[in-house]
C-alpha cells in the first residue's frame, strides 16, 4: 500500500522559524500533504524520470523499466515484452498532446500510444530522447540528438539546427532550444538567433529550459542558470546561496514555484520567501527528476530512486506552539485567546501568533490536564490527575483546591448557567460557589460517580459516567437509554442543542442522539459512522453542522438529517479521515485524550488538540474529498482483451466469448483506500454486487443476449445516493447453433427423417398387404360362413345370458347393462322429460312366503310359483317397462317412461294383483301370495339429485324393502321421502349408504312412508 512521506517531521525542532508561516494565510509548502508510491505499490521502477496525464484523467510515469499507467490503487506496466513497438523499456520524457496520445520517448528512441485503444506505434527515431514539446496542435518536435518535427506521421528533421540537442520549451509564441552549440531562439517570424552559453554549461548535460517570470531559466548538472536582460547566460545560486543540479523548474497554476535540485526540494510563493525541503524532512534521500501539475492542480514529483510522490494542498493546518508536541486540552481565555494543555505544559496563543507559556511540566508535576476553565479574567482552573488546581498569572502559581478532591482525577470543570461551576470528578459531581463545594445529592444515586463529561443548556444538565448517561432537570435525575446498549456505556462525550436535542458518545456503541418527544437513535458503524468514539460535539449554529472528533478523525453531521434518518440517512462530511497523514502526524491518528476541552472555535477555526500539535480546520470547509469520482470501466477481458476508452458506450464480444473479466476503476489519487465499489450487470444480476475495494467483475456462463454492465463508486464516507457510475453495454452475439435458423434446420432434418423412417415402413407394409391379399381372399368365403354361425350362436347365447332360465325374465345382468343406457337417454333428454313430469322408477317386489314353499314342496313347486308371478307381472306390464327377477324370491320392475306422480298407483295396482291371485301349487293346492314391494326413482327429488347413479336408488327401494320386513308388515308399498335441505351429496360421499339412511332416519330428515 502507499506510504506518506510528510514535510513536517521536524516543525517543532524550527519552531522560531515556522510559527509565523504556519499562521500566515499564505500557502507554505508545509500546506501540503504528500503520498508516496514505489516499486512495492506495484509500480515498475522506483527509478521514475518523466509524468503526464491523459484525456481521461489517469496518470502516467516513465521508468527505467517500463511504463506505468496508475488510477490511484493499481499500477499497470506497458513494457516491450508486452508491447513489442514500444522503443525501449528505458522511458526518458512523456507528453499528452492536444488529440489524447500519449508520446513516450525513451532511450531507444520514440513511439506513441492511443491513450483510447492502448495501442503503441513506432516511430523512426532512434536515438535516445530528452525532451518533447508541441509546438502547435498537431505538431510535435522532439530532441533526440538531433531534432525532429512530426506532423501528420510524417518525420522530419529541423534544419536549421545541426548541433546535439538536449531541450526545448515554448513561451509567447518563441521556441528555445538548447545543444551544445548555444541556445536558439526562433521567433514568430520563423526567424533563429544563437546564443552563446558559458563554458561549463555547455559540457554538462542540460535538464530543463524554463520560462517564467524573471524570463527564461536553464536547469542543469552545474546548478540554475538564468538568460539576463543583456543577452548573457549567468549561474543563479539556489535560494539556499548554495550551488547544486538543478533538475526541473515548475511554476504552477497557483502562481508558487516549484524547484528541483539534488536532494533538495525549493518552494516559493509568488514574491514570498523561498521554503527549503531537505532529506531530513523527507526522511530519504529523493532527487526528484520530473515536476508536473495536473488537471486538479496536485503536485506529481518523480524521483531517480525513491518512486513517485504526490503533493497536494490541504485546509487543515497544524501548528506545534510549544516544546511538546503533544497537546491534551484546549479552550478560550476571557478575553479569546487560544489556551491549550500540552503534555508538559499550558500555554496561551494570542491572535498574532505569539507563544505564552502559563505553567511548566515542573508544577503540574507530570498531571494530564483534562479541563479548563477561567473562573476570573486572570485565574485560571484546571482539572488535573489528582484534583481541581487553581492558577492565578500575577501570582504564577499553581496550588490545590478543595481537599476533598485531592487525589481524583477531575474531568469536568465548567462554569454552570444557574452559577457557580460544576466539577466532574472520580467521586461524583460537585458544584463549586462562593468559595464552597457542595456535593449533589444524586451521587449516591449513580451506579458510578466517575464523571466523564457534562453539558448543558439553560434548563438542563446531561452528565457522563463510565457506566451510562444521566438528565438533571427540574431537579430530578433520570437515566438515560433505559433498554439499550448507552444505559450501561463508558460515556466519552456529550451535547445539549438549543432546541434540546440530546447527543452522547459512548465508548463501544457509536453516538446516541434524541430529539424532543422522540425515541433514541443510534448512530454507529452500521449506519454510516465513518470511526468512533467520539471525543467532542461541536454545534455551530450558524451553519447547522455539528462537529465531532475522534481517535482517527473529524467529520460532521448535518443538525437537519437528524429527524428522518430512516428516509434520508444521516448526513455526514468527512473532514480528516483516518487515511490522511496531515501535518506530521501518524496514520489514523487525529484527536486525542479523554476529557472535555478536546475542540475550541476560535478565528473561524475549529481547533483540535493532537498527538501532533493542535489541527485548525477552517468552518467554511469545502469537503476533504474532491466533489465526484471519476469512474472508468478500463477494459473487458475474454478470450481477447476489449480497451474501453472514456467515450466508449458500447462493446460488441465474438459469439464464442462467454466467460469476462471486466475491470473498472475510480480515479482517486488522494485516499484510493476510502472508495467503495459496487457493480450489476442489468440483464443477468438480480442485484448489487457490494465487492468494497475489488475493482474487477467476473462472470461466467453468460447466456448471448444485450446487457448493461454499471459500475458505482463512493467514498466510504458517502452513501450510494451520492455515489458515481460508469456504463457500458455489452453485446453477446449468438453463436450459429444457438440461432432459430440452426433449430428450424434440425428440426427439417429430424422430420425428413421421420418421414424416411415412415416412408420405409410403409413400403413394407404395401408388400406385406400383397402378399397377404391372396391369403385373405382365399380364406373371407371361409371366414363369412363361420361368422354367419358364430352370430346365430352369439345371439343364442346373448338371449341365454340376459334370460333367467326358470322365470324366462330379464336377469340381474340385462339390468346391468340395459338400465345405464336408459339413464344415459333419460339425461340426455333430461329437460323435455322432466317438465313433463315423467321420470325412471326401480320397484322392488319380494314374495313372502317362497322361503317356506321352497322348503316344504321342494325346488319343482317353488319354481313354478315363481313362474306364476313372473307371468302375472308380465301382463300387468308393458310399453317401454320391463321384469327383471333381482334375486331368488325378488323381481324388479322398471318403468323407463312413467309420470312421477303414477308411479305410487301402478305400483300399488302391481301388488294387488298378486295379493289377489291364487297361484297352484301341487296336487291342486293354490295359495295367496303374500308380497312387500318398495321404489325408489331416478332422479331422487334432492338438491343435485341429478348426480346420483341408479345404484343408490335401487339400494334405496332396497332399504324402503328392508324396513318393511323389519316392521314385519305385509302386502305394503313402501318408499323414502326427503326433507328440502337434504343434499344429494349426503349419499354419494358415504361409502355406507345403510348405515347414512339409518342416520338420516335418525334425524328426521328420511321419511318411510308405506300404504
Amino acid at each position: 500500500m502507499q506510504r506518506c512521506w510528510l514535510w513536517f517531521v521536524t516543525f517543532c525542532c524550527h519552531l522560531p522559524l515556522l510559527l509565523p508561516l504556519a499562521l500566515a494565510t499564505s500557502p507554505s509548502i508545509y500546506d501540503y500533504d504528500i503520498k508516496h508510491w514505489t516499486s512495492a505499490d506495484g509500480l515498475s521502477s522506483n527509478s521514475v524520470r518523466a509524468i503526464t496525464q491523459d484525456k481521461q484523467g489517469y496518470m502516467w510515469f516513465g521508468t527505467l523499466f517500463g511504463l506505468n499507467r496508475f488510477d490511484g490503487s493499481q499500477f499497470e506496466v506497458f513494457n516491450t515484452e508486452l508491447y513489442p513497438k514500444l522503443a525501449s523499456n528505458a522511458i526518458t520524457q512523456l507528453l499528452t498532446d492536444s488529440a489524447g496520445n500519449i508520446w513516450i520517448g525513451t532511450k531507444a528512441g520514440l513511439s506513441v500510444l492511443d491513450a483510447n485503444t492502448l495501442v503503441i506505434e513506432r516511430l523512426p527515431i532512434f536515438s535516445e530522447v530528452t525532451s518533447l514539446l508541441e509546438v502547435q496542435p498537431g505538431e510535435i518536435w522532439v530532441a533526440a540528438d538531433q531534432l525532429f518535427s512530426i506532423s501528420a506521421g510524417k518525420v522530419q528533421r529541423v534544419e536549421p539546427i545541426k548541433a546535439v540537442v538536449s531541450q526545448i520549451t515554448q513561451a509567447d509564441g518563441q521556441i528555445w532550444v538548447a545543444s551544445r552549440e548555444g541556445l536558439y531562439l526562433r521567433d514568430q517570424a520563423n526567424n533563429w538567433q544563437l546564443i552563446e552559453l558559458p563554458p561549463e554549461l555547455a559540457q554538462n548535460p542540460v535538464y530543463d529550459l524554463i520560462w517564467s517570470q524573471d524570463g527564461l531559466k536553464i536547469g542543469s548538472e552545474m546548478g540554475l542558470y538564468r538568460l539576463n536582460d543583456d543577452g548573457k547566460i549567468r549561474l543563479q545560486l539556489l535560494p539556499d546561496q548554495s550551488s547544486a543540479p538543478v533538475y526541473q523548474v515548475l511554476e504552477d497554476a497557483s502562481g508558487a514555484t516549484w524547484m528541483s535540485a539534488y536532494r533538495k526540494l525549493f518552494f516559493q510563493y509568488q514574491q514570498q520567501p523561498w521554503q527549503t525541503v531537505t532529506t531530513t524532512e523527507l526522511g530519504s534521500s529523493p532527487w526528484f527528476s520530473s515536476i508536473y501539475q495536473d488537471k486538479d492542480q496536485n503536485i506529481w514529483l518523480s524521483s531517480f530512486s525513491d518512486g513517485v510522490f504526490l503533493t497536494s494542498r490541504s485546509q487543515i493546518r497544524r501548528i506545534i506552539p510549544g516544546a511538546d508536541p503533544i497537546i491534551r486540552s484546549v479552550s478560550l481565555t476571557s478575553d479569546g485567546q487560544l489556551v491549550f494543555a500540552s503534555q508538559s505544559d499550558v500555554g496561551i496563543l494570542s491572535t498574532t501568533g505569539d507563544y505564552q507559556r502559563l505553567i511548566t511540566d515542573s508544577e503540574l508535576l507530570g498531571q494530564t490536564v483534562h479541563d479548563l476553565h477561567w473562573s476570573e479574567s486572570d485565574t485560571l482552573w484546571l482539572g488535573l490527575e489528582r484534583g481541581l488546581f487553581e492558577y492565578v498569572i500575577d501570582e504564577a502559581r499553581l496550588r490545590p483546591l478543595f481537599p476533598v478532591l485531592q487525589g481524583q482525577a477531575v474531568r469536568v470543570v465548567q462554569a454552570a448557567y444557574s452559577g457557580g461551576v460544576w466539577v466532574g470528578a472520580q467521586q461524583g459531581l460537585f458544584l463549586a460557589q462562593h468559595g464552597d463545594l457542595q456535593a449533589m445529592s444524586f451521587n449516591s444515586e449513580l451506579e458510578s460517580r466517575q464523571i466523564t463529561t457534562l453539558s448543558q443548556n439553560k434548563s438542563v444538565v446531561v452528565f457522563g459516567t463510565s457506566r451510562g448517561a444521566y438528565r438533571w432537570y427540574e431537579q430530578r435525575l433520570n437515566r438515560l437509554g433505559v433498554g439499550s446498549a448507552l444505559y450501561n456505556a463508558f460515556i466519552m462525550a456529550s451535547i445539549v442543542l438549543p432546541d434540546n436535542t440530546i447527543l452522547i458518545s459512548t465508548l463501544d456503541d457509536g453516538i446516541f442522539m434524541q430529539s424532543p418527544g422522540k425515541p433514541w437513535l443510534q448512530l454507529h458503524s452500521a449506519n454510516g459512522l465513518p470511526h468512533g468514539p467520539a471525543l467532542s460535539f461541536h454545534f455551530h449554529q450558524q451553519s447547522g453542522w455539528l462537529w465531532i472528533s475522534t481517535h482517527k478523525g473529524i467529520f460532521r453531521l448535518w443538525h437537519n438529517s437528524l429527524p428522518q434518518p430512516a428516509e434520508e440517512g444521516f448526513r455526514l462530511e468527512e473532514i480528516l479521515s483516518p487515511y490522511d497523514r496531515q501535518m506530521g502526524s501518524l496514520t489514523s491518528r487525529c484527536c486525542n485524550g479523554a476529557g472535555q476541552a478536546k475542540v475550541a472555535y476560535w478565528q473561524e477555526q475549529f481547533w483540535y488538540p493532537t498527538l501532533r500539535g493542535l489541527v485548525a480546520v477552517p468552518e467554511q470547509f469545502v469537503g476533504s474529498a474532491p466533489s465526484g469520482l471519476q469512474v472508468l470501466i478500463k477494459r473487458v477481458t475474454s478470450q481477447h482483451n476489449y480497451q474501453v476508452s472514456g467515450l466508449q458506450q458500447r462493446q460488441v464480444l465474438e459469439q464464442h466469448e462467454r466467460n469476462l473479466s471486466i475491470s473498472f476503476s475510480a480515479l482517486e489519487y488522494k485516499r484510493p483506500d476510502s472508495v467503495f465499489f459496487r457493480y450489476r450487470l442489468v440483464g443477468f444480476d438480480q442485484g448489487w454486487h457490494d465487492v468494497a475495494d475489488r475493482r474487477e467483475a467476473v462472470y461466467t456462463n453468460l447466456p448471448p443476449g444485450n446487457f448493461e454492465f454499471t459500475v458505482q463508486a463512493r467514498y466510504a464516507h458517502q452513501s450510494w445516493q451520492d455515489a458515481a457510475q460508469a456504463q457500458l453495454s455489452l453485446q453477446i452475439p449468438r453463436r450459429f447453433d444457438e440461432t432459430l435458423l440452426y433449430r428450424l434446420l434440425w428440426l427439417l432434418l429430424l422430420l425428413c427423417s421421420l418421414y424416411g423412417v415412415f416412408w420405409l415402413y410403409r413400403q413394407n407394409n404395401l408388400m406385406k398387404q400383397e402378399q397377404l391379399a391372396n391369403l385373405v381372399k382365399q380364406r373371407t368365403q371361409e371366414l363369412e360362413n363361420t361368422n354367419q354361425k358364430l352370430n346365430q350362436l352369439n345371439e343364442q347365447l346373448s338371449q341365454l345370458t340376459h334370460r333367467d332360465a326358470i322365470t324366462g325374465l330379464r336377469n340381474l345382468r340385462f339390468m346391468q347393462e340395459q338400465l345405464p343406457k336408459d339413464i344415459e337417454h333419460f339425461q340426455r333428454n333430461r329437460h323435455s322429460l322432466t317438465q313433463q313430469g315423467k321420470t325412471i322408477a326401480l320397484l322392488l317386489i319380494e314374495m313372502e312366503h317362497y322361503q317356506q314353499v321352497l322348503e316344504r314342496f321342494g325346488r319343482h313347486t317353488a319354481d313354478t310359483l315363481l313362474q306364476q308371478a313372473s307371468a302375472l307381472l308380465i301382463r300387468e306390464t308393458g310399453g317401454s317397462d320391463y321384469v327383471v327377477r333381482y334375486a331368488d324370491d325378488c323381481f324388479a320392475v322398471v318403468f323407463r317412461d312413467i309420470s312421477s306422480t303414477q308411479v305410487k298407483q301402478y305400483s300399488s295396482r302391481l301388488l294387488n294383483q298378486l295379493a289377489a291371485s291364487e297361484l297352484l301349487l301341487a296336487e291342486g293346492q293354490s295359495i295367496t301370495l303374500v308380497s312387500l314391494a318398495a321404489y325408489a326413482l331416478y332422479p331422487l327429488p334432492l338438491l343435485g339429485g341429478q348426480l346420483l347413479n341408479w345404484e343408490v336408488s335401487m339400494q334405496l327401494a332396497e332399504q324402503a324393502l328392508h324396513q318393511l320386513k323389519t316392521l314385519k308388515l305385509s302386502n305394503k308399498l313402501a318408499t323414502f321421502t326427503f326433507e328440502e335441505q337434504l343434499d344429494a351429496f349426503e349419499f354419494e360421499e358415504s361409502k355406507d349408504i345403510e348405515l347414512q339412511i339409518s342416520r338420516l332416519l335418525n334425524e328426521g330428515l328420511i321419511t318411510l312412508h308405506y300404504s
